[in-house]
């Protein structure tokens, strides 16, 4: 024999959900961070290297002049300044009209695209392999002599630029990064001892015993699991009523079974005791009426707790055509009625569409049994007629007969399970109207019971159109 065991797959963790995306999120934003931090810090330490070399440009600015002759550059002390030992940078200078040679320092040194005189501009740039912050100003001379004006570049390697912001960068995100980790470790922390009420409601559902289906109570759990405990308990609710149906079918079958099966044994002995083939016909006759009736009473049975919609077996609603199951269910049961002499018509009310949602089997088990109801208390010779009509409020299916009728007094409890009229010696179980009922209710409509016109009983079923 070869066993299958259905793989279960494994359940997505909370927790280990919740911290892919906190550090998914969380790195993201310290990049991003991190970017800006660079920035902030690249900033600040041009901010404060670019004031010293701002003090040196100004420094040799001051002491540039002409003379009748020449121009003299008299490099300060104080401009001389970055190139004190200790330092990892080297210094370049240019001192030179703008697009010739220079007077006096390194040649070829980057010079601004832009220059206002004597404002101070700074830059970026590169010189013989050297990356440069560098710093420019033009000095006018004011002597018609050297109309020209005087450019003065100074630059600085970024060596302790860089060590600035390096340490202002990795510190920041040094700081930033713990924070980070304290808050995802905060985070699952909270989220730990936010889903214990959960692994406790488990543990307690699970140590339910097997027939223990009252609801759970809610208390002491967080808000946002009531209505997970609701949607549970609305479960269990449902569970609780499909087997108390299941109870009820099984208790019902025994209880209404009971004497057929009884019946039937002591007609079987009786038959087995004669001798005779002649002797035995009645008792064998009687034993397939017996039979008959149980299976039917079986069968109303099973359609009973087929129709009832708390049993878990009602299948999804389909497009039925009321009127072809209403047409075809009287011809079904043309024999029956032509056995009683009982005259079985169809009419339709009107031409319009008699289109439902539900199921097949089930509408045609209720007009069987409205018929066979009809069929059952009308005398011989009788008039029982099935008329299926659409009208504004929904889809009607009416079958009026010129039987006894029920009392008004008596017209609901007609619809409980194996009640019968008093005043009536007709076979039945009881049961006939409680499956109409149940049907009815499966698909939302309503059943009224009326005195028929002439007289008779008038059963009129409304359901909704489709």
């Amino acid at each position: 024999m070869i066993s299958r065991v259905r793989s279960r797959l494994p359940a997505k963790s909370l927790k280990r959900g919740l911290a892919v995306w906190l550090v998914g999120v969380l790195s993201a934003l310290l990049l991003i961070d991190a970017w800006f931090s660079y920035r902030d810090a690249l900033a600040a330490a041009n901010q404060a290297y670019d004031r010293s070399l701002s003090a040196s440009l100004k420094g040799i600015a001051e002491r540039i002049y002409a003379t009748d002759s020449e121009v003299v550059v008299d490099i300060p002390y104080s401009a001389l300044e970055l190139f004190e030992a200790g330092s990892s940078d080297r210094v370049f200078y240019s001192v030179g009209h703008p697009g010739d040679e220079a007077i006096t320092g390194y040649e070829g040194l980057p010079a601004p695209k832009v220059l206002t005189p004597n404002v101070a501009v700074f830059y970026d740039g590169v010189y013989k392999g050297h990356t440069l912050r560098l710093g420019a100003m033009l000095k006018p001379l004011y002597r018609t002599e050297f109309p020209r004006p005087v450019l003065v570049i100074l630059g600085e390697t970024t060596n302790s630029r860089q060590e600035v912001v390096q340490s202002l960068f990795f510190g920041e995100v040094g700081r930033k990064t713990l924070l980070v980790v304290v808050a995802l470790v905060v985070a699952l922390v909270a989220t730990r001892q936010a889903v214990k009420p959960v692994e406790r409601l488990g543990q307690a559902i699970r140590n339910r015993p097997d027939d223990d289906l009252t609801p759970i109570q809610a208390t002491e759990l967080p808000r946002e699991v009531v209505p997970l405990v609701d949607a549970i308990n609305l479960h269990m609710d449902r569970i609780e009523r499909m087997v108390e149906a299941r109870r009820r079918f099984i208790a019902d079958a025994a209880h209404q079974l009971r004497t057929p099966l009884a019946v039937l044994n002591t007609q079987a002995e009786y038959a087995l005791r004669q001798s005779e083939v002649g002797e035995m016909r009645p008792a064998v006759e009687a034993f397939h009426n017996s039979l008959g009736s149980a299976i039917r009473l079986t069968n109303q049975l099973l359609a009973l707790s087929r129709a009832e919609p708390v049993n878990g077996l009602v299948a999804p609603p389909q497009r039925v055509d009321l009127a072809v199951v209403a047409r075809d269910t009287v011809v079904e049961l043309l024999p029956l009625a032509v056995r009683k002499q009982i005259d079985l018509g169809y009419e339709r009310e009107d031409d319009l569409p008699a289109m439902v949602s539900g199921q097949t089997v089930l509408l045609r088990e209720m007009i069987a049994n409205l018929i066979d109801n009809a069929l059952r208390y009308t005398p011989e010779g009788g008039l029982v007629t099935v008329t299926v009509a659409h009208r504004e409020d929904g889809v009607y299916v009416m079958v009026r007969d010129n039987g006894p009728g029920i009392p008004e007094a008596q017209r609901q409890n007609v619809f409980l399970r194996f009640f019968r009229l008093e005043t009536t010696d007709t076979l039945g179980s009881g049961l006939g109207l409680s499956i109409v009922r149940e049907i009815v209710l499966a698909h939302d409509g309503e059943i009224e019971l009326a005195d028929a016109p002439g007289g008779g009983l008038l059963v009129s079923v409304r359901l909704p159109a489709a």
